[in-house]
């Protein structure tokens, strides 16, 4: 009877010998090589997923300090050939826009702006904000990171309309608000402008611009002797109805009346 007890431990440690060594994975076990082949697909699609997160592309808009005004509004936009335009305007002073164009490259985790060969600023992309760590030349302290945040702006979708109207011919579409106003050109045979308070729109034929470094004017006289002027300019633009961002400004004078909107280029003549 004194040796059931030894013989039980014994048995209870052959089987647990047994548990255990049935545990360990063998070599043989095609599972294994299944479970190691998709972790390694797991972390490439993670890997591929962060790429292409970390691409600033479109508009970034944010308010900076500024010592001897109200605050310097940057708006930055990133388009997919490396290059930008930024504009800084100036709260309080009622100045223009500070315009500048380069190209930037992507530096490990951080996004470098560049003006030719000069260095402009440094950021890095957190989520959906660009945090500006080095701005012309100074270093911004980790402190201070709060003042210096661009966050992502929705940027005017590509509006299946306007690719029919590019198909058909149009080339620059603009638009606006209070009254609503929409207007079409066509390089090559007329300009339509349509106006809520116009009982049918205004048909003109196209007549050469005078075209500059920052802005396209059409300038003509309608059937019925009114001016129609047409102001196309490379300023940023909020179309102050769905907060989208434009990368082209418009302004429509007719009949004395001053109408202000924001304009999409689908087909760029100087180009």
């Amino acid at each position: 009877m004194k040796m059931l007890p030894f013989l039980l431990l014994i048995i209870l440690g052959i089987s647990s010998c047994d548990l255990i060594s049935g545990n360990k994975p063998d070599a043989s076990d095609s599972s294994k090589a299944t479970i190691r082949d998709t972790m390694v697909i797991v972390k490439d699609s993670i890997i591929n997923a962060r790429n292409f997160d970390t691409i600033p592309v479109g508009f970034y808009q944010g308010m900076l300090p500024c010592r001897n005004c109200e605050g310097i509004q940057r708006t930055i936009m990133f388009s997919g050939d490396d290059h930008f335009k930024m504009e800084e305007l100036e709260w309080g002073k009622g100045a223009e826009a500070k315009k500048i164009e380069g190209t930037w490259v992507k530096d490990k985790e951080r996004f470098i702006l560049y003006q030719g060969d000069k260095v402009l600023s440094k950021y890095k992309l957190v989520k959906d904000s660009l945090i500006n760590i080095e701005n012309y030349g100074s270093h911004i302290p980790d402190s201070m990171s709060r003042q210096y945040v661009l966050f992502k702006k929705n940027t005017a979708p590509e509006n299946p309309s306007w690719k029919k109207r590019k198909s058909q011919g149009v080339d620059i579409i603009g638009n606006g608000n209070e009254p609503f106003w929409s207007l079409e050109i066509d390089n090559e045979k007329f300009i339509y402008f349509k106006l809520a308070t116009l009982a049918k729109p205004v048909i003109v034929p196209i007549e050469k611009p005078s075209i500059t470094k920052d802005s396209t004017v059409y300038s003509i006289v309608s059937e019925a002797g009114n001016p129609l002027k047409i102001s196309i300019s490379s300023k940023f633009c909020n179309d102050g109805v769905s907060d989208h961002l434009y990368e082209y400004k418009m302004n429509v004078w007719y009949k004395g009346q001053l109408y202000k909107g924001c304009a999409v280029i689908l087909n760029d003549a100087r180009k």
